[in-house]
């Protein structure tokens, strides 16, 4: 019983850990007017606070990997949560735009400890279908919080400052700083490299061609996600005229359906191999995609219809393309994760400026991405069997 409690207890605190750094952006994002309007100053201007935190954050993920293989998978949690709390209760506490966009910075550099951790430390603890549940139950707590951080963002700013954002922010990651403080270390064999060649490891990491294959082909997976949620509010309020509250419900909706796609990975794990289910989610990923580029302009309900489609094939194939890809490495794996959230970040930030851009019919150019993406994959995906099945007979 007590080993069951510590396995519950690990897989809940993966979970907490992945989940902030999509606290820290999806809370912030109905209080950037307010900001905007209360200091006087454009919503672009605002708007480089979050730029600025994606950036710092993509930089740091590709530092934390190689950092936590040295030194451990707690020290940079440790580090990364206590930046994480400092920065937000700064960002509580800033007078001015300029000194938002710097405290931002701060909090994007320290999720990134968190952000890259998850993964690493599933990596290290668990083997086979056990890994493959465990990413799925993080993949359903990593599909709730895009659902409930919007809803906290607008409940504090009904009954409190903008500023109270930040605040409640801090005081969640300092509650799971102090879950961090009782964690036992995972990694068993640390590097010995001095601490300037460190970085030097995604050399040998790049070089590792399956794992590459593999992270550069399952990653694109997330491109036509990230696409929606920068165009999502363009499509519901602006294009079909729905209300800022039915924009909320669909997007809370999608979520949902995301988590679902996540827990029927967990069940269905036990009696489908991989290959299968993850062919049967690409194949339904692309057949609602097609739908999207076909009928996603003439009503919201099939706009909304075919995004939950595409929503429950990420969730079913996300958990198994991240195990994936952890299977192709053996060392290195912090920075093996780091590069993982490294590269679906880039490409949802490309995705995004794609959707985002003035175009005459976003939702038709989202529509190309939803059903490109998904065929690139399929045509990608028997190479991707033969070569890393082939490894594994091998071994």
């Amino acid at each position: 019983m007590k080993k069951l409690l510590n396995e519950k207890w690990l897989v809940g605190f993966l979970g907490l850990i992945a989940a902030v750094p999509a606290l820290s952006t999806d809370m912030y994002l109905a209080a950037m007017p307010l900001i905007a309007e209360q200091w006087g100053v454009s919503q672009s201007r605002v708007g480089l606070s979050m730029v600025m935190w994606f950036i710092s954050f993509s930089i740091c993920l590709l530092l934390c990997g190689p950092i936590s293989d040295k030194y451990g998978r707690r020290p940079v949690l440790l580090t990364g949560l206590s930046l994480f709390t400092l920065s937000s209760f700064l960002c509580a506490s800033a007078g001015n735009v300029v000194q938002l966009i710097l405290f931002r910075m701060l909090q994007g550099a320290s999720a990134a400890a968190p952000g890259s951790m998850g993964m690493a430390i599933c990596r290290d603890r668990y083997e086979g279908d056990r890994r493959k549940h465990v990413l799925a139950y993080i993949s359903i707590i990593l599909s709730i919080t895009p659902m409930l951080a919007p809803m906290i963002g607008a409940m504090l700013l009904k009954y409190a400052h903008w500023r109270a954002i930040f605040v409640v922010q801090g005081a969640l990651t300092l509650g799971t700083l102090s879950l961090t403080v009782v964690f036992n270390e995972t990694l068993r064999s640390p590097l010995s490299e001095p601490f300037y060649k460190l970085l030097g490891r995604y050399l040998k990491l790049l070089s590792n061609t399956n794992y590459l294959l593999c992270n550069n082909a399952m990653g694109l997976l997330a491109g036509p996600f990230f696409g929606y949620l920068g165009f999502s509010s363009i499509v519901y309020i602006t294009i079909f005229g729905l209300s800022e509250q039915m924009f909320s419900l669909f997007f809370g909706l999608n979520a949902m359906v995301s988590m679902l796609g996540a827990f029927t990975c967990t069940r269905l794990t036990r009696y489908i191999s991989d290959v299968r289910l993850i062919t049967a989610s690409l194949f339904g990923y692309a057949a609602c995609g097609l739908g999207m580029l076909l009928l996603g302009s003439v009503h919201y309900l099939y706009f909304a219809v075919f995004m939950a489609g595409i929503s429950y094939c990420l969730g079913i194939s996300r958990p198994l393309s991240n195990h994936l890809i952890l299977e192709q490495v053996q060392t290195d794996i912090g920075s093996a994760s780091s590069f993982i959230v490294f590269y679906q970040f880039l490409v949802g930030a490309i995705s995004m400026a794609i959707t985002t851009a003035d175009w005459g019919r976003p939702i038709l150019v989202f529509g190309v991405l939803a059903f490109g993406v998904p065929v690139v994959v399929l045509m990608l995906w028997p190479l991707l069997i033969r070569r890393t099945y082939r490894v594994k007979s091998s071994a």
